[in-house]
């Protein structure tokens, strides 16, 4: 049985074990964390870290607000405009999990702090290498392009959803 738990500090060093190995083996679709400190950074510019649990972390999502020192040129596009925001800086399933509506579990309480929160949610996407069933799955939440990006070895597509959505 799954359960959506937002992790509180202190972090024990397991469940950082545990989200670290999940991010790397979802590389591409997700960007490589070199080592478990930069993940400790990525957690402490994070506003929500979310995990879903069975009987160990089968996914999570990073969620970050607006205003954060944060050194990733995607976060900066949203940063740059004038408004307050749940940026999604990653969200990753472990294998063996997918498939089992997590990721959808995992967005519909990103919606509903977005909503608790009166701010847009909003991330980006690989269009190069195209991650098709990450495009529709925003699609289905009514995530909407607000602009692009490419970089030399990948394109991105950045959306958002309003509150009304």
């Amino acid at each position: 049985m799954y359960k959506l738990q937002i992790l509180e500090e202190p972090y024990s060093s397991s469940d950082l074990e545990e989200i670290w190995a999940i991010n790397q083996e979802n590389i591409p679709e997700v960007g490589s964390v070199q080592d478990i400190e930069r993940l400790k950074k990525l957690i402490d510019w994070s506003s929500h870290v979310i995990v879903v649990r069975d009987k160990e972390i089968a996914g999570f999502i990073l969620l970050m607000r607006e205003g954060k020192d944060y050194d990733s040129l995607n976060y900066d596009f949203f940063n740059s405009k004038d408004y307050p925001f749940l940026y999604v800086d990653r969200i990753a399933i472990k294998d063996g999990h997918r498939r089992k509506g997590l990721g959808r579990m995992i967005y519909e309480k990103t919606i509903n702090l977005s909503q608790e929160l009166n701010v847009i949610t909003c991330c980006e996407v690989n269009t190069i290498p195209k991650n098709g069933p990450s495009l529709a799955f925003h699609d289905s939440f009514g995530f909407q392009e607000v602009g692009t990006k490419d970089y030399e070895d990948h394109s991105v597509v950045y959306l958002t959803r309003s509150l009304s959505s």
